[in-house]
């Protein structure tokens, strides 16, 4: 669970960084969405006892979170 809270709120401070930069909102902001909706679906998975699927979850997280730098 403590790595699913970590992975939100990285994607939370990826997408925040990236707005203050002032980056145009393209690809890379519904990478950052789903990266931090998988997160904080695998932490309340965890938290409820469902193992395999917050697994799942987090994997499809820290994936979105890992293809954000090839978009624009």
């Amino acid at each position: 669970m403590a790595a699913a809270v970590v992975l939100a709120l990285l994607s939370l401070y990826e997408l925040v960084w990236r707005f203050k930069g002032g980056a145009q909102a393209g690809g890379w902001t519904v990478v950052y969405g789903m990266g931090l909706g998988f997160a904080g679906l695998s932490a309340e998975l965890a938290r409820r006892g469902r193992t395999r699927w917050a697994y799942a979850a987090f994997i499809a997280g820290a994936l979105a979170l890992a293809t954000e730098d090839a978009l624009p």
